[in-house]
C-alpha cells in the first residue's frame, strides 16, 4: 500500500498521485485528516501545535504532524507513548523545501526519524503536496525517509498498520 498526505485538495494532484500508483491519499485540514480516496471519507484526528508532549502522553490525536517545523524533539518516554497510544507520526518533506531554516529542519528531521525508526513508531514520509509541483513519487519519499534514518521495512509496515 501507497499512501501520500497532501495539504490542498486538487483534482490536477489527485489525478497525479493516482498515475504515480498511490493506492491512498490523505488531505490533511487543521486537526482532522481524511481518506479522501474511499467513498465515505472517513475522518481522524491530526495534532500540530505547542503542546505535543501532552498530545502524545493522553493519545489525543491519531496523527502528529510539523513536528520538524516546530522544533519539537521526541524522546525515549514520547517514543514509547507514541506505540501504546498507537499515534502516527506525519513528516513533510515540503516543510523541508520550503522552510526558512532548512538546516534546522534538517536537524529535527534526523533526530526525530532515527528515534522513531529505532523504536518502531509509525510514521509516514509524505509530499504534504499543495500543488502539482510539490508532488513526490513513492521512490521520492521512500528515498526521503531513508535520508533520515527510517528503514524501508519499518515505512511499508507503517502504510499497512494504518486504517483510516
Amino acid at each position: 500500500m501507497k499512501i501520500d498526505v497532501i495539504r490542498r485538495r486538487s483534482p490536477e494532484i489527485l489525478e497525479k498521485l493516482k498515475k504515480l500508483g498511490f493506492d491512498s491519499i490523505l488531505l490533511l485540514e487543521g486537526h482532522k485528516i481524511k481518506n479522501i480516496t474511499e467513498d465515505g471519507e472517513p475522518e481522524g484526528s491530526a495534532y500540530s501545535g505547542k503542546d505535543y508532549d501532552f498530545v502524545i502522553r493522553k493519545g489525543k490525536a491519531r496523527f502528529v504532524y510539523d513536528l520538524e517545523v516546530n522544533g519539537f524533539f521526541l524522546n525515549k518516554g514520547l517514543c514509547s507513548k507514541l506505540k501504546e497510544n498507537k499515534i502516527t507520526v506525519i513528516f513533510s518533506f515540503s516543510s523541508l523545501e520550503k522552510s526558512e531554516n532548512m538546516f534546522k529542519v534538517y536537524k529535527n528531521l534526523l533526530i526525530n526519524g532515527k528515534l522513531c525508526n529505532d523504536y518502531g513508531i509509525n510514521c509516514l514520509y509524505s509530499s504534504g503536496s499543495e500543488s502539482t509541483s510539490d508532488i513526490k513519487s513513492f521512490f521520492q519519499l521512500s528515498a526521503f525517509a531513508e535520508e533520515f534514518g527510517y528503514n524501508y521495512k519499518n515505512l511499508v509496515n507503517s502504510m499497512e498498520s494504518i486504517k483510516l
